[in-house]
């Protein structure tokens, strides 16, 4: 009887160790960005695509880009979720290739130009997702915002705040891709936000 309690309670301490140890390990995901193909149109034209980076940045010890936060039942923080790549880089990036694809000639600049004739500009960069580990899954949280400041000859004539969210139930198996797939699906919708919007005002007469 005592050896089989002492057998039980052996499996039931290295199964905490194990979920534990699982939960403090951090995790790395690629931020790539794939466009949803979509009909915009006949498009022409040169745009720059710009960002302001004064929203401060987490790294961590080995200048690892912090995006996200891996956590307990309870919602307490265990470990990262990591990047090698900005979260700046990401959406610009992104809406580079939205532009290219509805037909502009896009291109991206630390600097805008002074009387920029068509030009983009990404600021108040907001994005984090959380994952709460539970017993059998774990509860995701995506929450991705920025504005868009659009200008044209030189000034701005509009800024859109952009917001995306998801919130997702994944296994605990789930891999990185996973999380991956859910960060590029809320990218994808806010671009589904900007682009409309962006070429009705470019190709105003």
């Amino acid at each position: 009887m005592n050896s089989r309690v002492l057998s039980l309670s052996f499996y039931l301490v290295m199964s905490i160790s194990l979920l534990s140890g699982c939960a403090t390990v951090d995790q790395k995901i690629n931020l790539s960005y794939k466009p949803v193909d979509r009909p915009f149109g006949r498009n022409s034209g040169d745009v720059l695509v710009s960002r302001s980076d004064a929203v401060s940045l987490l790294r961590n010890s080995k200048g690892e880009w912090i995006v996200g936060s891996l956590n307990n039942v309870h919602g307490v923080k265990q470990a990262d979720l990591l990047s090698d790549r900005t979260l700046g880089d990401w959406i610009s990036d992104a809406l580079v290739q939205e532009l290219k694809q509805a037909g502009y000639s896009a291109t991206f600049s630390a600097q805008l130009p002074a009387g920029a004739i068509r030009a983009v500009v990404i600021n108040d960069i907001e994005v984090f997702m959380n994952v709460n580990k539970g017993t059998v899954s774990a509860d995701t949280k995506q929450e991705l915002k920025f504005n868009v400041d659009i200008i044209l000859s030189g000034s701005k004539i509009k800024t859109l705040a952009i917001a995306s969210r998801d919130n997702k139930t994944l296994p605990l198996s789930a891999s990185q891709e996973e999380k991956e797939r859910i960060m590029v699906q809320s990218l994808q919708d806010a671009m589904q936000q900007v682009i409309p919007e962006l070429i009705v005002l470019f190709n105003k007469k």
